[in-house]
């Protein structure tokens, strides 16, 4: 039996969104937002990769609930590759085109033979300090693999597993993370690479929902409810308990209202549930991602106009319009492309 939830979908449109923008606020392309009631949101940002992590373990225990549906490692990983790998490739070598072209970065031979030797080996995420960011978002991808090639072994584990071992496997994680968080946090990179637990958060979660060991509102106005009393709590962590301490909020706080929004989505109850699951918007959701992946590309694009063609002496980009024209272009090719990539390795499984 097929399992989906569609508002899901939504989700990680509504996330990857989030941080797109966050990347162009911060690259000077939002600045006529700055003093708007957006600029928290674009700032802060209220969705983190955190996001991604927990929907993937979330679907993923799932899809592999049954111990004769979970696939075997070479072809589940070869298949991620395929999916993922290929434009992960493309945008570091336009990335680092680009920044050639653009800056003296790369006059140092080695150290520019180093960085795109890291990025296209997936090691640049664990020693950033080694080699240029080509394409920053590529650290999500170099730890998403790692937590796919665990995703078999973790589900054969999880699916014999009773719900009180789950419970306790789920608290006994959290309570790890948070002494982590509070007594290690200090250390280079750990958060970002750290974000991986969160894939495994989800499949315990997924795991725990599946079983009905979790209680969810049977009322769709109940549900729509704590969906927005989950938003609202959310918008409390980011805009004033992160000037207290940021890594709580983010590692801490976060992944704990991003999980109970995961759950009442994909509770499917609600009117809230209802425009979520609008088709268009899920399509846009499921190439999400790639979105992800290329937008740096974007903005080194449009940073090389700014450098090379007007050289700063104004901004074509900076506005609302734009903006929105540029959002446009880019999910749009972003899900057409995952369209083709889904075609592509769907003909590759009936050939064998």
């Amino acid at each position: 039996m097929k399992i989906y939830f569609p508002a899901l979908d939504s989700l990680r449109f509504l996330a990857s969104l989030n941080i797109v923008l966050l990347h162009f606020s911060s690259s000077s392309l939002l600045s006529y937002a700055d003093n708007t009631v957006f600029a928290p949101i674009l700032k802060a940002p209220f969705f983190t990769t955190s996001v991604f992590f927990l929907l993937s373990g979330f679907i993923y225990s799932f899809l592999f609930h049954e111990q004769e549906r979970i696939p075997k490692f070479k072809p589940f990983m070869k298949e991620r590759f395929r999916r993922l790998y290929p434009l992960h490739i493309i945008c570091t070598l336009l990335v680092f085109a680009i920044i050639a072209y653009r800056t003296s970065h790369f006059d140092n031979t080695v150290y520019a033979i180093k960085s795109i030797a890291l990025h296209v080996s997936l090691l640049w995420a664990f020693v950033p300090e080694l080699g240029h960011a080509l394409n920053q978002p590529s650290w999500a991808l170099s730890v998403f693999f790692i937590c796919y090639a665990l995703t078999p072994v973790l589900s054969k584990f999880l699916n014999k597993q009773s719900n009180k071992t789950l419970w306790l496997l789920f608290s006994c994680l959290w309570v790890f993370v948070i002494l982590f968080i509070l007594f290690f946090n200090e250390l280079t990179n750990i958060p970002r690479v750290f974000s991986g637990v969160n894939f495994f958060f989800g499949m315990l979660l997924g795991k725990l929902f599946l079983n009905n060991a979790i209680s969810l509102p049977k009322k769709a106005l109940a549900n729509d409810l704590l969906l927005l009393l989950t938003l609202i709590l959310q918008g409390v962590n980011i805009y004033h308990f992160r000037s207290i301490n940021a890594a709580i909020t983010y590692h801490i706080i976060s992944p704990i209202l991003y999980s109970v929004l995961l759950l009442l989505l994909a509770n499917n109850n609600g009117f809230i549930v209802k425009i979520l699951s609008v088709s268009w918007l899920r399509a846009v959701g499921k190439a999400s991602f790639y979105t992800y992946l290329l937008h740096c590309v974007v903005i080194q694009l449009l940073h090389l106009y700014l450098d090379k063609a007007v050289l700063w002496k104004y901004n074509p980009f900076n506005n609302l319009r734009t903006t929105i024209i540029i959002m446009i272009l880019l999910y749009a090719s972003c899900t057409m492309y995952g369209v083709i990539v889904r075609r592509f390795l769907r003909r590759g499984i009936k050939t064998r």
